[in-house]
């Protein structure tokens, strides 16, 4: 591929990107910043690649993946986002809820954390999750499961 077609793949493929990119996080800048370093490992290979087809499949597997790095290690060192406490605040009926809640969603495991956000913050179906973050449907189930069953008995305990 030259620089030129490399160009137009970018100009054709870059709102498509973020787009995708948005669905794994919520700020905007951090969208940004993916699709940019997405970008610039595409540059670096881009005499490899032949097709824009292939390119465009390739941008889209990048994206991915550095979204998923990113939720990764967002949840070894900040396991909810503000947006996502908002919500949560909004569903719990009192103060002492919430934050039982907040502690039971940080608790979890990293991987429940993300699945659990995918599906109750940005309203993701269970086949999308599971092609998403290239899982089976039965283990986004099995996930889904576990980490309300954590929760829920974080919950019974107290009472």
């Amino acid at each position: 591929m030259t620089t030129r077609e490399f160009e137009i793949f970018v100009g054709d493929n870059r709102r498509r990107l973020l787009s995708l990119a948005r669905q794994y996080v919520v700020s905007e800048a951090e969208a940004e910043d993916i699709v940019q370093d997405a970008l610039l490992k595409l540059l670096s290979l881009r005499e490899q690649l032949d097709t824009m087809e292939g390119a465009a499949r390739l941008s889209t597997v990048v994206v991915k993946r550095l979204s998923l790095n990113l939720l990764r290690s967002r949840g070894r060192h900040q396991t909810v986002s503000i947006e996502s406490r908002q919500i949560i605040a909004e569903e719990a009926t009192t103060t002492e809820d919430m934050v039982e809640l907040l502690s039971a969603v940080e608790g979890l495991p990293s991987k429940q954390q993300m699945i659990l956000r995918l599906k109750h913050l940005e309203g993701m179906e269970v086949e999308d999750i599971a092609s998403t973050i290239q899982m089976s449907r039965d283990a986004i189930y099995q996930n889904l499961s576990r980490a309300r069953r954590a929760i829920l008995e974080k919950f019974n305990a107290r009472d």
